[in-house]
């Protein structure tokens, strides 16, 4: 015979009337029973699996936070660093200016005393010629009164060479307070 049976060939099954057995219920009840344990079982296992990944992902959470809070710690202390390094910057620099600016004063006074030690070589020149020839007249005017008899010195020579002594020691005078005043320092 071939499936599907004509209507006429079918058997059919006879239902008792009435109640169901007690064995069909507890075919039931057991299969919903087993249905529920082994929906239990797998939602048990699938808790257990999130709360270990929430374990994981918590603990994470915890070591990120630590290294933010001291990365945090770092930046704050890297900043006081850095504000500590500008303000030397700053006084340092306000230090270099204060010292240029001494430098160039101190150049300038150098280049005035460089001129006025000029000026006062250039005006001891004369001088010392001056004394070289004041020296020469004295050893000449010593010589004549030591090897002169007294008798026979003469007054005026005499008289002449210590006039011109004086002049010419009194000139010296008034250049070595004239040279004296070039070599003093400017007053302010």
């Amino acid at each position: 015979m071939s499936w599907p049976v004509a209507e006429s060939q079918r058997r059919t099954v006879a239902r008792p009337h009435g109640r169901t057995p007690r064995v069909m219920w507890v075919l039931v009840v057991s299969a919903f029973l087993c249905g529920g344990l082994l929906s239990a079982a797998g939602f048990s296992i699938g808790w257990r699996h999130e709360a270990q990944r929430g374990s994981s992902a918590e603990s994470a959470l915890t070591a990120a936070t630590t290294r933010v809070h001291t990365l945090g710690d770092e930046l704050a202390s890297t900043r006081t660093a850095l504000a500590a390094s500008r303000s030397n910057a700053a006084a340092l620099a306000a230090s270099r200016r204060e010292l240029d600016r001494t430098s160039t004063s101190l150049r300038k006074a150098l280049a005035a005393a460089n001129r006025s030690r000029a000026g006062v070589a250039a005006a001891a020149g004369p001088l010392v010629a001056d004394v070289d020839r004041v020296a020469n007249e004295l050893h000449a005017l010593g010589s004549y009164l030591s090897t002169t008899p007294s008798a026979q010195l003469d007054a005026g020579y005499v008289q002449a060479q210590v006039g011109y002594l004086a002049k010419t020691v009194s000139r010296f005078r008034a250049d070595v307070g004239a040279l004296a005043a070039r070599a003093a320092p400017p007053t302010r």
